[in-house]
């Protein structure tokens, strides 16, 4: 048989699927039924290949959706078009395997682990010599196929590894080919962080503001410590949103681009940067202050409710949402030493209410008027009018509150040479809620309502009007 017509052996993790399909078990296995994950983890001791069918089994991995590379698509495809045989030889337990050699179509056969034997490295190459004795190409990622390619005809090499494009060369093997996937640049660590929501957590200054402690270069400093703190907590946990999301993300046209659904960003690479950041934004929070602390670690623990289920109760979402908000709020009252104040906390969870509503209910107008479901939101088409009235009856109430606000707080404290000025903010706030809600009824508000302000001049022109009232009231 000419090395022309040797049958091409292609590995799947890091290879055919920019990523680790174990990790992605477990992932699944974990976020969605923690007590049986708990529950598999004492089969690690009796073998990796019984390890690996039981996560198989328990996570049901969608293998349509995962992220194939698809140069080595092509490279298969041209291989299958000039008469070679082309076959999945994984060390992924036999129910994946089968199951993306069924969706691609591509392969003359599949071996893979079958719960009793992890067909890894050199297992893999016994196999491989056995099975076909004159002879393979094999195109792998990882070190762990060293002793395959040391047995193949050519190899051929995914994943741009350096540590295995060393260890190739120093075993004598010269690749035919290799195949570079995208790596991370630095707009790619932008969205995957979610640095642009970074903006959200300027709520930790209003406190500041409102209780006029800017004058003071330590508690502005401490505002800003706090404002990194939880800058890094939240990117943390939209990592792990990400984790949790994978298989709608790679669903969604516009999420499958993401660093972790495209499998630019590994797993356990996007695990670790997010414990990292994780610790680091909760011990200096706890060396700022113990209050800001507690506050931040309610901010974790609500949000990581909402990833895992809190997202999917209709309404309860919305509410988790203003929640939020209304937290990053808190913190800035314990990072800036202000009094507590009812009417404040009302107001926020109230307003960031009527937003999350906004963006819900235009997701459901787009999505009634193209024929299809909000995917894991627990939402019908059909409730749209739910959102709306709610909607409008919260934003509404929030302008009301603020008035209450100002009237019963505000005017009583004596910060304000000219607290009157301020009420005209509370008909500057129900301008843009009028326009916010306008186009989120014709489903045109295509971003959180937050960053949407970013975005819209007329917002910055609402933004501008609010700063030129508290200066006139400051005096």
């Amino acid at each position: 048989m000419t090395a022309h017509h040797l049958p091409l052996i292609v590995d799947l993790d890091g290879t055919l699927a920019r990523t680790d399909t174990l990790v992605e078990c477990a992932v699944r296995v974990a976020t969605r039924a923690p007590l049986r994950f708990a529950a598999l983890l004492p089969r690690v001791m009796k073998g990796r290949a019984g390890f690996k069918q039981a996560l198989a089994d328990a996570a049901k991995l969608d293998c349509a959706t995962l992220p194939y590379d698809a140069d080595i698509l092509a490279f298969i495809e041209k291989r299958k078009a000039g008469g070679g045989q082309v076959w999945l030889v994984t060390a992924a337990d036999a129910r994946i395997a089968h199951g993306v050699a069924e969706h691609l179509a591509l392969f003359d056969g599949v071996i893979a682990s079958d719960g009793a034997h992890n067909l890894k490295g050199a297992n893999k190459a016994a196999a491989l010599a056995e099975r076909f004795p004159h002879g393979f190409d094999y195109i792998g990622d990882a070190r762990a196929d060293l002793p395959v390619w040391e047995k193949a005809g050519h190899a051929y090499v995914a994943g741009g590894s350096t540590s295995v494009a060393r260890a190739l060369k120093g075993r004598g093997i010269a690749p035919a080919q290799s195949f570079t996937p995208p790596s991370m640049r630095l707009r790619d660590w932008v969205k995957a962080l979610r640095l642009h929501q970074w903006s959200k957590n300027l709520m930790l200054f209003v406190p500041l503001m409102l209780g006029q402690a800017f004058h003071d270069p330590a508690m502005i400093a401490r505002v800003i410590a706090g404002f990194l703190c939880f800058g890094l907590v939240a990117s943390a946990t939209y990592l792990f949103n990400d984790m949790n999301d994978l298989s709608a993300d790679r669903a969604h046209f516009g999420k499958r681009h993401r660093a972790l659904a495209s499998g630019k960003l590994s797993l356990l690479k996007g695990a670790g940067i997010g414990a990292a950041m994780l610790v680091a934004g909760l011990a200096g929070s706890i060396a700022l202050d113990p209050g800001f602390a507690l506050v931040l670690l309610s901010y974790l623990a609500l949000t990581l409710g909402y990833s895992l289920w809190l997202k999917a109760q209709p309404l309860v979402d919305v509410m988790v949402i203003g929640g939020l908000f209304t937290l990053r709020i808190q913190a800035g009252v314990e990072l800036a030493h202000q009094p507590q104040s009812l009417w404040l906390t009302s107001f926020a969870m109230i307003l960031f209410g009527s937003l999350a509503l906004a963006k819900r209910h235009a997701e459901l107008v787009r999505a009634s008027a193209e024929g299809r479901t909000v995917a894991g939101r627990g939402y019908l088409a059909t409730d749209t009018p739910l959102t709306v009235s709610l909607g409008i009856a919260t934003a509404a109430m929030s302008v009301l509150v603020m008035l209450f606000y100002m009237q019963f707080d505000v005017a009583t404290k004596g910060l304000y040479e000219h607290p009157q000025r301020l009420f005209f903010v509370p008909l500057v706030l129900a301008s843009w809620l009028i326009r916010v809600w306008v186009k989120a009824h014709r489903g045109a508000l295509h971003d959180d309502p937050v960053v949407f302000a970013l975005k819209d001049r007329v917002s910055w022109l609402h933004g501008a009007m609010v700063g030129l009232c508290w200066l006139a009231a400051v005096g």
